[in-house]
């Protein structure tokens, strides 16, 4: 496989159906590159299915990673900020490479950028939501939106706005300490914008915001912590890590 080069300003997103991932030759890769941390992590869960997802997973980023650094798969080594988000090690490269993950039922995703902290969701759109949950955790203005979309649009209009939300909250950092009701999403067909709660302290020009379909079935969101202004472009790739890579080149995206 040709090796990827990272350039400023591009988004590189892959996703792997996990149900395509079934060789043992592969799965067995995906093991012997996992670090003694990882492995256990894996064998901590209870169903073979959720085994499974995570060998996945970790296999995918780790291939990911090595495509755009040239580094060996097995030489990675990650260390986690206050709130848990993973990011690769000092020394291993000199790349400044960023990276996120995200998986869904049936779908796993990893996204990275040059410089940049990024957040990305997926979500598998098609299931059933209860819509209380709106007004639970989005903002009032989300949940005031969702409430006047019509029946059959809401789940995609929910999961617009939850997978910006995770993203925009995994770019930070921070997780689940932002809480989701301090900042507002704005929709349309063209763009994505964001605002602030006054309690609520952050610039929503240092954003840029990405979502998608994937498969009809599922959607993405990508959020870059870095200016409006720096204009990226984001390339989409269907991949079997360590067998194949399917370029879907640049995708639309609002």
């Amino acid at each position: 496989m040709d090796w990827i080069v990272l350039k400023p300003g591009e988004i590189h997103f892959f996703y792997t159906l996990v149900g395509e991932v079934q060789a043992p030759f592969l799965l067995d890769k995906y093991r012997h590159i996992s670090s003694t941390q990882e492995k256990l992590k894996i064998d901590r869960y209870l169903f073979e299915k959720d085994r499974h997802n995570c060998l996945v997973t970790r296999g995918l980023v780790r291939f990911v990673l090595s495509q755009c650094t040239q580094v060996p798969p097995e030489a990675f080594e990650f260390e986690e900020n206050y709130h848990g988000k993973p990011r690769v090690k000092k020394g291993v490269t000199d790349i400044p490479i960023r990276f996120n993950l995200s998986h869904t039922r049936g779908l796993t995703a990893c996204a990275v950028v040059l410089d940049y902290e990024i957040g990305i969701d997926v979500e598998d759109a098609t299931r059933k939501i209860n819509m209380n949950i709106a007004d639970r955790f989005f903002s009032v203005q989300e949940s005031n939106c969702l409430g006047r979309t019509i029946e059959k649009e809401k789940n995609n209009v929910f999961f617009d706005f939850w997978t910006l939300k995770e993203s925009y909250i995994k770019a930070k950092g921070k997780g689940l300490s932002i809480p989701l009701d301090k900042f507002s999403f704005t929709l349309s067909q063209d763009s994505t914008t964001i605002s602030f709660d006054d309690s609520y302290d952050d610039d929503p020009d240092n954003f840029s915001f990405f979502r998608f379909p994937l498969l009809k079935k599922f959607k993405g969101a990508i959020t870059v912590q870095a200016p409006k202004t720096r204009g990226f472009s984001v390339n989409l790739y269907h991949c079997i890590p360590f067998k194949e890579i399917q370029n879907a080149g640049p995708i639309k995206i609002v």
